[in-house]
């Protein structure tokens, strides 16, 4: 059966992969489903990274480095435009996949063909690789409808929640476009809501996937959130303008319970510190994509239910 699967890129971006990055490349390496390529573009790492990659001898491999460094998206660009398969797993240097991982994707695929991306459950290790939190079944469906996906999206933002665990067809990418490279943290959960707008999105129900949390990810530098309520908004918006009405006031809703409360309380934080430049650029995001009266009030009923 797995030779009549349909073949499969996956693409590796490398900046300073450290520890970890051994780990990731040799569990794609394992896999037991084998008939795939593997790029690996290299950001100008001065850590050793490059090095080790250099070493590697597996024929699937494509190597890749940049004359400078470029930044996530542009690689997860590069390599979109360098691979030659109809899917694109997408993945991470600090990240391990199970043995059945790819085969869990293509099979995915070849079974729901009219699905533009997919994502899997993951489990969570920690920086020394121990099991900290396993995967939990919900009830999110199988494959799920550009009205499910906006509604999850508006509540808890990126339905995948990083890259490690995303796999897009090629016929998604010809549709949408290529990951938006002025974007610094949000890129993914952009192109994730650009594709659910025209198919539906799978997901698979099993745990494909190890994802290690550690302190040095980006998404935990504070001086990036600014970013991440930037850019997150823009995809609010996008999102906004294409489902109906009825969804638009339900996610109005949502996105005040939670999303723009996150990122009120940012902006008070700022002002508390005495970072008022800072929060004035809070402000201004918020008070172009909502009322402040109603985010206020919304926050003061927050602060009421905690007392």
């Amino acid at each position: 059966m797995k030779d009549n699967l349909p073949d499969i890129s996956i693409i590796l971006p490398v900046y300073n992969g450290g520890d970890f990055l051994k780990a990731s490349v040799e569990s794609v390496l394992q896999q037991t489903f084998q008939n795939f390529e593997f790029l690996i573009l290299d950001d100008r790492s001065t850590d050793g990274s490059w090095e080790y990659l250099q070493q590697l001898t597996d024929e699937r491999i494509v190597l890749m480095r940049n004359e400078s460094n470029k930044g996530l998206f542009y690689n997860l660009n590069e390599m979109i435009k360098k691979s030659g398969s109809k899917l694109i797993k997408l993945w991470a240097q600090d990240d391990i996949m199970y043995p059945e991982c790819i085969y869990g994707f293509v099979s995915f695929h070849l079974a729901n063909p009219e699905v533009g991306f997919s994502y899997s459950a993951r489990d969570i290790i920690n920086d020394r690789g121990e099991l900290v939190k396993s995967y939990k079944p919900d009830d999110t469906p199988e494959i799920i409808s550009k009205e499910k996906h906006a509604l999850i999206s508006f509540e808890y933002g990126s339905i995948a929640g990083n890259i490690a665990n995303v796999c897009i067809t090629r016929k998604a990418f010809d549709k949408v476009g290529l990951y938006n490279e002025q974007m610094k943290i949000s890129a993914d959960f952009d192109m994730q809501v650009r594709i659910a707008e025209y198919f539906p999105v799978g997901f698979i129900r099993r745990s494909l996937i190890k994802l290690r949390d550690h302190e040095k990810q980006l998404s935990r530098d504070a001086k990036y959130y600014i970013y991440h309520v930037k850019e997150d908004l823009q995809v609010y918006h996008h999102l906004l303008g294409y489902v109906n009405d009825s969804l638009k006031q339900e996610g109005r809703k949502l996105l005040r319970k939670k999303k723009l409360m996150f990122y009120y309380t940012l902006m008070l934080k700022s002002f508390r510190q005495g970072n008022y430049d800072l929060a004035k650029q809070y402000y201004t995001l918020l008070s172009n994509f909502d009322s402040m009266l109603m985010l206020t009030y919304n926050y003061m009923k927050y602060c009421v239910k905690r007392l």
